[in-house]
């Protein structure tokens, strides 16, 4: 399919975006089950992924 899209002249491409903050968890199943398996459709391309730290 890629190849199909360079033949025609059309690339394809996604957007991705950082967000610093603090967050309160009200349902940690919710989640453990979000942060172990990402979020989003951009997830095969390496988007979707949550990094956290405790404070």
């Amino acid at each position: 399919m890629l190849e199909k899209l360079i033949n025609k002249g059309q690339k394809s491409g996604f957007s991705t975006i950082d967000f610093t903050g603090d967050m309160q968890i009200p349902d940690s199943e919710k989640f453990r089950q979000t942060l172990f398996n990402g979020l989003g459709r951009a997830k095969a391309f390496g988007c979707g992924l949550l990094m956290v730290k405790r404070l």
